[in-house]
């Protein structure tokens, strides 16, 4: 049983604006589309469809190609796979209640009309995608508690007393986080229901982040010296934690409590780590894949969104280039 509340304290100031006119046309624009493109979760998707047996595609996996993984019985296989599949996604929704949290701040926060309406319209977005990931997970098993990492970015966010750093956090960092994720699930899945959920929420996503990239262009250039480099530090920072780091060959950090769901099938820690010491081909499959996640990660969207908003330049590349990001970018 896991912590079902968690309370943050936020010193976050609410703003009025009372000038109704509309000051950024791109953003009202995207208003516009967010009203057209709502969808509802209960009747756009037929839910009466079974879940395929094979959720994830098991090729694609390293675990799945190893001894420990072959000899189980057909059962126990898959019932490991939609567990691995349920707390996968299960990280996803708590992602989505991170950003239905946020997007409300936006609403209290954000210095003009067109940012706080274009956030409302994404807490609307934020609450369908809650309902979708919820309804898909329990019908497939169960939801599984939020990973340290992705609680420590989301709890970053939520704390922080500026409305910037809530932008370049959530609608940069985490959103495209939750892009690259989609994307990869998508992939990976054999069952149609998950692939026309996803389909559904990527579309929504990928107007957030046009979102915050439009919020955030005319926000930067008016920060003072501190303020700009504070939010730059934000920025990497949300970054650091994000990256699923190798050492010797391993990935370490990130996104690593899904490990809990062997023990649930009765494959011990040890049993896991007798494997890897006799397959150590299974740890650095692991690790490619993980690169291979890191690099579309930050390729496809977080590194060109913050090299726009200057947030990587001269002074921040070098952290970047540490972290192993920026030779991704330069390799794509």
């Amino acid at each position: 049983m896991f912590t079902e509340r968690t309370e943050v304290q936020t010193p976050l100031s609410n703003v009025f604006h009372w000038n109704y006119d509309v000051l950024f046309p791109q953003m009202d624009r995207l208003y516009e589309n967010a009203k057209r493109d709502q969808w509802n979760v209960s009747t756009t998707i037929n839910w009466d469809r079974p879940i395929e047996r094979e959720v994830i595609d098991m090729s694609m996996m390293p675990m799945f190609q190893t001894e420990l993984y072959r000899s189980l019985s057909q059962e126990r296989k898959d019932q490991l796979m939609r567990k691995f599949a349920a707390w996968r996604l299960s990280q996803f929704l708590h992602g989505e209640q991170g950003a239905l949290m946020v997007c409300g701040q936006l609403v209290e926060a954000a210095p003009d009309l067109d940012a706080k309406m274009c956030a409302a319209a994404q807490v609307m977005d934020e609450a369908r995608h809650v309902e979708g990931f919820r309804k898909y997970i329990t019908k497939l098993d169960k939801i599984y508690p939020i990973d340290p990492t992705l609680n420590r970015l989301l709890c970053a966010v939520i704390e922080h007393e500026r409305w910037e750093p809530k932008y370049v956090g959530m609608q940069i960092v985490a959103e495209g986080l939750a892009i690259a994720a989609f994307r990869f699930m998508q992939r990976e899945t054999k069952d149609g229901l998950l692939k026309e959920l996803l389909e559904y929420i990527m579309k929504d996503e990928s107007r957030h982040v046009g979102f915050g990239m439009l919020a955030l262009r005319d926000a930067v250039r008016k920060l003072n010296g501190k303020e700009k480099k504070d939010l730059e530090d934000f920025a990497f920072t949300a970054c650091d934690m994000m990256v699923t780091k190798i050492v010797d060959g391993q990935p370490k950090d990130g996104f690593l409590s899904g490990t809990s769901v062997f023990e649930e099938v009765g494959i011990s820690t040890k049993d896991v780590e007798d494997e890897m010491q006799r397959n150590p081909e299974w740890a650095k499959a692991e690790a490619q894949m993980e690169q291979q996640f890191n690099s579309f990660l930050f390729v496809d969207t977080i590194i060109p969104c913050l090299r726009q908003l200057d947030l990587i330049n001269q002074r921040t590349e070098p952290w970047y280039t540490q972290l192993g990001v920026m030779q991704m970018a330069s390799a794509a």
